[in-house]
């Protein structure tokens, strides 16, 4: 069985229709959803329409989901993220929330496989996971083989018995079955780890590998819809800087 996970789109449509292409050429996979498919970007809507109609997908919630519902984690944002998610709500308006409170879950455990937006030890606290150091908690909290999060925008991949892996893209890591571990694909449409192409891993558990994978899409185009919408002019800037 394959898993293609990916997360942190933040309604960069054309970064998700990248990543996309490379989920159908995978496929057949399970498709594992890391969170916050809104917010930020120009295309909320779009965004969503393609991941609600994604076949045989399980969909975690991300703080930015979480937060059209719950004015209270809404006014914890910094301003320019409450700022892009009022502007969505307005262009979405409200055709989703029924999907997105049926679809969409904050924790996903199966086949000794754990997933959440931030840290499962605690999921609807959006807790950031930086380093090996900061996901030592999910190691003793949990029995898992591998454990996904999101939310950083930043690849990471932690090993319990050797601490971080660098990852090397399209170079498969091969999990030792006797090892456990933490992983965080990056982001979609938002990088911050100076690369700023779309990100997204595959995890093979037939040959026990996980390998992230980078794309190009037309960041220059996402960028100017983004300062062309109205939305701070910085959110399309951080796009061509990849942070």
């Amino acid at each position: 069985m394959k898993y293609f996970i990916c997360g942190d789109v933040h309604g960069n449509v054309r970064a998700f229709d990248a990543v996309l292409a490379g989920y159908r050429r995978e496929f057949p996979c399970e498709f594992l959803f890391l969170g916050d498919c809104i917010g930020y970007g120009a295309h909320p809507d779009a965004c969503l329409d393609r991941v609600l109609n994604l076949p045989r997908a399980r969909l975690l919630l991300g703080n930015h989901e979480s937060a059209l519902f719950d004015m209270e984690e809404r006014d914890q944002m910094n301003v320019i993220a409450a700022e892009a998610l009022g502007w969505s709500e307005s262009l979405i308006r409200g055709r989703y929330g029924e999907e997105i409170r049926a679809r969409f879950v904050t924790f996903v455990e199966e086949r000794k496989l754990i997933a959440a937006h931030g840290s499962p030890v605690d999921p609807e606290n959006w807790t950031y996971i930086y380093t090996c150091h900061g996901a030592g908690e999910i190691f003793y909290k949990f029995d898992f083989h591998v454990c996904f999060i999101g939310h950083t925008h930043q690849p990471l991949l932690c090993s319990l018995v050797g601490g971080e892996i660098p990852f090397i893209e399209e170079e498969p890591v091969h999990a030792d079955m006797a090892d456990r571990y933490i992983i965080n694909p990056g982001s979609v449409g938002q990088p911050r780890d100076g690369d700023t192409r779309a990100a997204y891993c595959v995890f093979d558990t037939e040959d026990g590998t996980i390998t992230l994978h980078r794309c190009e899409y037309d960041v220059e185009a996402e960028a100017e819809d983004i300062i062309r919408a109205g939305l701070p002019r910085f959110l399309g800037e951080r796009l061509l800087r990849g942070e």
